[in-house]
C-alpha cells in the first residue's frame, strides 16, 4: 500500500489468482467492485474517517451510485493495481474515484462512486461536511470517464426470482451490496460473455433489503449491448443497473 500527493491519491496493488477468476479467464465484475470498496476503506481509515473512526459515532459509509468502465480486465496471474481519490463532497455525498492500472502502471479502466454517511440504527442520512479532515484531502486528478448516467425507462422484458440467504448477507446482517451485482449478471448466458465483455457498468442502490427477501429481477435487453437490469422487492426497486457490452 502506498499514499502519494500528501495522502490525496491510495494505491494498492494485487495479483489475480487463478481461484478468483471467472469463466474467461480474467477479473470477474463482481471481483472489482469487491477491490473498489476495499481501497475506498483502506484510504478513509489512512485519512482517520474509516468504520473504526465513524463507528463510535454510531456512523458507517454505504455506497450509493458506481458506475466501472473498463478497456480490458486483468488476466489470471498478472498483477494490477487501484489508485483512488476524492474528487469533491458536500453535506450529503462524496465524489471518490478510482483508477486501474495493469502491472506495467498503464490505466485500463476507471471507476466513479459516490457514497454517503448514514446513521448506523436510524439508517438516516448524516452530514459528511462533519467530518473536518475531508477537505484537505480532495485531490485534483482528474477522471476521464462519464459520470453516472440516470438509469430509468427500464421495460421488464425478462424476469427471474432470486431469494436471497446466508450467504448474500454481510456484517450489517444487509444483502451484501456485491451480491446484487451478481444475481444481475447471472441474467445472461456464458455463451454471451465468451463473445462479450462489460465495457462499462452502472449501478444505483436505492434501498437496502435482508435474508429471506424473494425479489424479481428484471432486464431489458431490448438493446442487446446496452442492457438495463432492477431488482424490485414487490413494487419497492432495490437498485437498478445499466451494462454496456463490447464485443471481444
Amino acid at each position: 500500500m502506498e499514499a502519494n500527493d500528501n495522502n490525496k491519491i491510495f494505491s494498492r496493488r494485487f495479483y489475480l489468482l487463478p481461484g478468483e477468476c471467472n469463466s474467461e479467464q480474467e477479473m470477474p465484475l463482481w471481483l472489482l467492485a469487491n477491490r473498489i470498496i476495499e481501497i475506498a476503506t483502506l484510504h478513509a481509515n489512512s485519512l482517520g474517517i474509516g468504520y473504526k473512526r465513524l463507528s463510535r459515532d454510531n456512523r458507517a459509509w454505504v455506497l450509493s451510485r458506481m458506475a466501472i468502465e473498463m478497456k480490458r480486465y486483468p488476466k489470471v496471474g498478472e498483477y494490477y493495481s487501484l489508485s483512488t481519490w476524492i474528487e469533491s463532497f458536500n453535506r450529503h455525498f462524496s465524489e471518490r474515484n478510482i483508477e486501474i492500472a495493469d502491472e506495467q502502471g498503464n490505466p485500463i479502466g476507471y471507476a466513479r462512486t459516490i457514497w454517503s454517511v448514514i446513521d448506523s440504527t436510524e439508517r438516516t442520512s448524516c452530514d459528511i461536511s462533519a467530518l473536518g479532515t475531508m477537505a484537505d484531502s480532495i485531490s485534483e486528478k482528474e477522471c476521464p470517464i462519464e459520470r453516472q448516467s440516470r438509469i430509468k425507462d427500464i421495460k421488464r422484458l425478462k424476469e427471474y426470482r432470486y431469494t436471497f440467504r446466508y450467504s448474500d448477507i454481510d456484517f450489517n446482517r444487509h444483502v451484501n451490496t456485491l451480491r446484487y451485482i451478481c444475481v444481475i449478471l447471472n441474467m445472461f448466458p456464458l455463451e454471451f460473455y465468451d463473445s462479450h465483455f462489460i465495457g462499462r457498468f452502472e449501478i444505483t442502490f436505492m434501498k437496502e433489503t435482508y435474508i429471506d427477501t424473494e425479489v424479481s429481477v428484471w432486464l431489458d435487453d431490448s438493446d442487446p449491448k446496452d442492457c438495463k437490469a432492477e431488482i424490485t422487492d414487490g413494487t419497492t426497486p432495490l437498485c437498478r443497473a445499466r451494462l454496456i457490452f463490447t464485443t471481444r
